[in-house]
């Protein structure tokens, strides 16, 4: 019999790895891992061992979970739940040195690209040249010039393409997008962002807290997680920026602190404040944005929950407001947008976010989040970084010979 599932191969089998082994061990149904790369072998044969590990763990529960149903009809989804996943347990699993081995492996449709934010152009394009979908861990590219190849790649190979960034998806963010697009809130006059994390100095360890590592810090890397999400909500480019960026407190290459302000093409203008230095308060959301228009204004509060013992069943979740000081038919008709993202889950998981990337690709859907998204992201975090190299206002776009639009451009103090 024909497995029409999706076949994935995973590119990079270092520490993030151990997410997706378990993210893709409650695929089974959908996709089965069928081969693996690193440049490191050892690491690629100990990751396609726990890959099976985990399809057999995950097997074995849904059996238990099956005998221990009340409802036939909940026995029989654990049942079939339990054979997809000894099947995927039962494939072979190959293993390669690098991107270009796998890439020639005529099983793998997915890669799923999970190297180090530095990693990221010449594996996509390869994949996108080769037919391949691809999946990558976030941030998109280091550098602008990287993610205009990657997307010119993609859209020339008509292929999918997904940059990791499980804060988009949570009900709440999909209502905020909801809410802007409809333009019940009217014209849109201010927005501000905020990221308000913690990062010690013992995090930055390894490639963490390098240029070279994570291509830059408080904005980037981090950042993305409201930044991304933010900029689909307000569906506006930024045009121009002034920002601060420093590695205040901390000893590190990039920055662990940038402030900045922002002006839109859509005429708004706002601010972003992306901080590591952020110790936990009560009241204060780890990300935060709330954009303000003429008629109402929509706030975004998000956390992520970290399931310690499952890794890939850890979630976003976002309380979504909305505020109207003079137009309550405003706020009745925002209100009543809840139920056009009824079907979107509260809480997204890391599981949640591959599904759909995996569904979509199965069911012909086009993705939610558009391409153009994590590009904004990228070119208006390196705009930040020229802005405060130069201490001047930077305007977007930025020119293709612009050190910042490539890798080079750096903060220096």
């Amino acid at each position: 019999m024909t497995d029409d599932r999706i076949g994935v191969g995973f590119v990079g089998c270092g520490g993030i790895s151990r997410l997706y082994t378990d993210i893709y061990a409650g695929l089974a149904d959908v996709a089965r891992v069928v081969a693996m790369a690193d440049l490191d072998s050892g690491l690629a044969e100990r990751r396609r061992d726990l890959q099976v590990d985990a399809y057999r763990a995950t097997a074995q529960r849904a059996r238990v979970l099956a005998g221990e149903a009340r409802y036939g009809e909940t026995r029989v989804a654990q049942q079939r739940r339990a054979e997809l996943a000894d099947s995927a347990a039962s494939t072979t699993i190959r293993t390669y040195g690098d991107h270009e081995e796998l890439l020639g492996d005529d099983e793998v449709q997915v890669m799923v690209l999970l190297t180090p934010p530095s990693v990221r152009a010449e594996p996509t394009i390869a994949a996108a040249e080769a037919g391949r979908h691809v999946f990558t861990q976030g941030p998109m590219a280091r550098s602008v010039a990287d993610a205009e190849a990657m997307a010119e790649a993609v859209r020339r190979a008509g292929v999918r393409f997904h940059s990791q960034c499980g804060s988009r998806y949570p009900r709440g963010v999909v209502l905020a997008h909801r809410a802007v697009e409809s333009g019940l809130l009217g014209d849109v006059g201010s927005a501000r962002v905020e990221l308000n994390w913690y990062r010690p100095q013992s995090y930055y360890r390894g490639w963490h807290g390098t240029w070279e590592g994570e291509g830059g810090g408080a904005a980037f890397h981090h950042g993305r997680y409201v930044i991304d999400p933010f900029l689909w909500v307000l569906g506006s480019r930024a045009v121009e920026v002034f920002a601060y960026s420093t590695p205040a407190l901390r000893d590190v290459e990039h920055e662990s602190l940038t402030q900045a302000a922002v002006r839109y093409a859509n005429g708004a203008t706002g601010t972003i404040h992306a901080s590591l230095l952020n110790h936990r308060q009560q009241l204060t959301p780890q990300n935060r944005f709330e954009v303000l228009g003429r008629l109402a204004s929509v706030l975004v509060n998000e956390e992520y929950v970290n399931i310690a013992d499952s890794p890939g069943a850890n979630y976003w979740q976002a309380d979504t407001t909305f505020g109207s000081n003079d137009d309550p038919a405003a706020l009745s008709e925002l209100a009543s947008l809840v139920d056009e993202v009824s079907e979107v889950p509260e809480r997204a998981s890391e599981e949640y976010q591959s599904r759909l990337f995996l569904e979509g690709i199965a069911n012909d859907v086009a993705p939610r989040v558009p391409i153009d998204v994590p590009m904004q992201h990228v070119e208006l975090v390196r705009a930040m970084y020229k802005s405060a190299h130069e201490r001047a206002p930077v305007t977007l776009p930025l020119d293709k010979n612009d050190p910042f639009y490539t890798f080079e451009g750096r903060l220096t103090d």
